[in-house]
């Protein structure tokens, strides 16, 4: 296995170079979200299971999701803050297929009555407007590193 192979899979954590000035501030913010939407599905997977049986469908769909997407985003926020380029692109389609499906979370804990607290409330929605604000600065990064890209060529 070459060096250039190595580096290509060689990921750190939490990587200095995301505190240098001219690191990307796109893949910074989509990163953290990125960690911290793996940590929240967790904490959906596990809310869910606290709930006594039988689950609804909408409940069973929903854990199977986020168990199912908690290990991508966890490795996307990694590969986003290791500043690995050609990870843009299945960040955009993840976010733009999980968005949906969270806002079908939110609906169905307001329909459930569980938005009453205004602190869940916030931290419903505000996980929908990083979602979308994500999507929005990965599409802006994907934009203009085209445009850069002609301007050079």
């Amino acid at each position: 296995m070459g060096s250039s192979q190595r580096k290509w899979w060689s990921l750190s954590w939490f990587p200095k170079r995301r505190f240098d000035p001219d690191f990307p501030l796109a893949f910074w913010f989509a990163g953290l979200w990125f960690y911290l939407k793996s940590f929240l599905y967790l904490c959906y997977v596990y809310m869910i299971g606290t709930e006594p049986p039988p689950y609804t469908t909408s409940e069973v769909v929903e854990a199977i999701y986020f168990g199912a997407t908690l290990l991508p985003a966890l490795c996307l926020g990694a590969a986003l803050w290791n500043e690995k380029k050609w990870v843009v692109i299945p960040a955009i389609f993840f976010l733009v297929l999980d968005t949906p499906f969270l806002l079908f979370h939110v609906l169905r804990l307001a329909e459930a009555g569980f938005l009453e607290s205004g602190l869940t409330r916030a931290l419903e929605f505000g996980s929908l407007l990083l979602n979308v604000t994500a999507l929005g600065w990965l599409i802006g990064y994907r934009a203009g590193s085209g445009v850069e890209s002609l301007s050079r060529g």
